[in-house]
């Protein structure tokens, strides 16, 4: 028996090629090496790790004991950089698309012959999309991966932009504004979701700082921008910039970005479905099919891990209550609330300055778009020390926990104080910000020279943009798995918060004057302080008790799913079973059936009347 089994294995070998008999060899190999692994795995797997409620490993042993964890994301550095350049240059759109024309609010309001109060409404509508959006984008990103949710969000936003550059009536300009806001403002959510596809702890400050210097340079760039743009070509010019611009990065990114959706390509290694691809994807796989470089058994692999993880995902409308769920917990509530009130101060300062350096200093719309210029440089260079600040105290509080730092792979948290990490450096930016909001409004009651709100400016937007930066940080660290889904929830607190307050602020300041309202602004500011304390003292315990309650509903989950396993099963077995007892009738019958008119039987013998003879 063996020596026929061997001649038939060397025939089939004489038979096929020798890149098959490679591949063969290859297969052969790597089963043996996965039974090698999977022994140890089973001997000591138990022993040395359990699995967390977040999907990574907590590991229990001594480091030296304890396998490594998984690489977290396979892209090079090059790649990583170029994605988060994109991801940054994306989450540009949208505060600078709402910002753009506000050098121009004057010319619009005597353009479509409405006050102050109904031109300063196309803000608020746009900062509701903007609230909005994100929490349909963020669920439907967490289905489909990033690339097809960038793409459809930047294609609504192109169409906006057209209707808007040719519209000539208020109505058109306050509906096609909210369409602009939800097809730039999803984007938002979704960058925030790249970076922790591709970061880890150890390194996430500063990739969220050039992300978030993007968001915060908006506000500040798009009023230069809209003054020259207003100044020399006329305010329908915003809008054409934006679609020229808007359509070039569409492009640039169908052309150039892979996928990082976790959902749908893992680490970076699988191989994502059509729709998911670049061109450049596209291009590399023909090529390697041309070059027969297909059929190999780690690419085979790939492909069944890929098969597998699109066979989880079930596609769905987006839930925006997802969000919602999101918000309700302890930890992130006050976070987002401390946030919210940051960024409505943030507004607040900047959408008057129009109206505000026009009657004090009689500037023109270029004049007054220059004078955002100290913001945007504060908020560059706040984002990016503030970035640099965090990730060097998440280093010295591992090193002072004994906790081996690693860029690439991704290591369980849950042990881990990461909001003391995350907020120990925030209180500086955070008081200092806020007390240059308090003197703003004293400064232009003052009338005082223009250098000193310049100069109030620059100290504002590099202290906020930080602060703001490391509490986003500490966000998805807080959800590292459902991070776009976490942004959404900030984008509606923030943006509905900052809605209320730019809708209201004309009135405050008429109401109280320009000294008082900022004190107030300034005061809530700093309630974020004590705020962020809590979330620093017991967030730990907050976070603590989400990881057993997920992990609780995890074991539910699987209880369920083991349980109509068996049922799905039993049926199986009880169909066989019926199928098995009619195959037998069904024999029986034939069987009686043949016998009949056969000489010797009963049947026959009654059918020839020799019954009973």
């Amino acid at each position: 028996m063996s020596f026929a089994n061997q001649s038939g294995s060397d025939t089939a070998k004489e038979n096929t090629t020798p890149q098959q008999q490679v591949d063969d060899a290859i297969q052969i190999s790597s089963e043996n090496a996965v039974e090698d692994t999977d022994k140890v795995t089973g001997s000591n797997g138990d022993a040395n790790e359990s699995r967390g409620a977040n999907g990574t490993e907590d590991v229990k042993a001594s480091p030296a004991e304890s396998p490594k964890p998984p690489i977290h994301s396979v892209f090079s550095s090059k790649t990583k950089a170029l994605i988060i350049t994109m991801t940054a240059m994306a989450s540009l759109f949208s505060p600078i698309s709402g910002q753009i024309y506000l050098p121009a609010l004057n010319t619009l309001a005597n353009e479509f012959h409405v006050s102050a109060a109904d031109i300063n409404l196309t803000v608020t509508s746009y900062m509701i999309l903007q609230g909005i959006a994100p929490m349909f984008f963020g669920d439907l990103t967490d289905q489909v991966g990033r690339r097809p949710t960038y793409i459809m969000c930047f294609t609504i936003f192109f169409f906006a932009n057209l209707g808007l550059a040719l519209q000539r009536n208020y109505a058109a300009l306050l509906v096609l504004r909210a369409m602009q806001s939800a097809g730039s403002s999803g984007v938002i959510a979704l960058g925030n979701g790249v970076v922790s596809d591709i970061t880890t702890s150890a390194d996430r400050g500063s990739y969220v700082a050039w992300v978030q210097m993007g968001t915060q340079l908006g506000p500040a760039l798009g009023p230069v921008l809209g003054g020259i743009l207003a100044q020399f070509l006329g305010w329908p010019s915003i809008f054409w910039f934006l679609l020229i611009s808007g359509g070039l990065f569409l492009m640039i990114y169908i052309i150039l970005i892979p996928e990082t959706g976790r959902n749908v390509v893992g680490d970076g290694s699988l191989p994502p479905q059509g729709w998911n691809k670049s061109l450049i994807n596209i291009w590399e796989d023909r090529k390697r099919r041309k070059d027969g470089l297909t059929r190999t058994v780690s690419r085979q692999a790939k492909h069944e891990e890929a098969k597998k993880l699109a066979q989880s995902r079930h596609l769905r409308f987006p839930n925006p209550l997802r969000a919602l769920r999101i918000i309700v917990e302890k930890d992130v509530s006050l976070v987002l609330l401390s946030l919210s009130i940051i960024m409505t101060g943030f507004f607040c300062l900047l959408v008057p300055l129009p109206s505000q350096f026009a009657d004090i200093y009689g500037y023109n719309d270029l004049q007054i778009g220059l004078c955002y210029i100290p913001f945007s440089a504060g908020a560059m260079i706040g984002s990016i020390i503030c970035g640099r600040f965090l990730d060097q105290n998440y280093r010295r509080i591992a090193r002072k926990h004994n906790i081996p730092i690693d860029r690439k792979r991704a290591t369980s948290i849950r042990a881990f104080p990461i909001e003391r990490a995350r907020l120990e450096v925030v209180w500086i930016p955070l008081i200092v910000g806020s007390s240059a909001v308090l003197v703003w409004g004293w400064a232009l009651h003052a009338r005082t020279h223009l250098a000193v709100p310049l100069i109030i400016l620059f100290i504002g937007g590099a202290m906020l943009s930080g602060a703001m930066s490391m509490l986003i940080s500490l966000l998805v660290d807080l959800y590292p798995y459902r991070s776009a889904t976490a942004m959404a929830g900030l984008n509606l607190c923030r943006c509905s918060m900052s809605a209320a307050g730019t809708a209201v602020i004309d009135y405050i300041i008429k109401a109280w004057g320009l000294g008082w309202t900022y004190i107030f602004i300034g005061g809530l500011m700093l309630c974020s302080v004590p705020v962020l304390w809590c979330v620093m003292k017991w967030g730990p315990r907050w976070r603590e008790a989400r990881y057993v309650r997920m992990e609780k509903k995890e074991q539910r989950k699987e209880e369920k799913k083991r349980v109509a396993e068996e049922e799905v099963r039993r049926k199986e077995a009880g169909a066989v079973d019926v199928e098995e007892k009619s195959g037998d009738e069904r024999t029986c019958t034939k069987v009686s059936e043949n016998s009949k008119g056969v000489p010797g039987t009963e049947e026959g013998n009654t059918q020839d009347g020799y019954v009973g003879r």
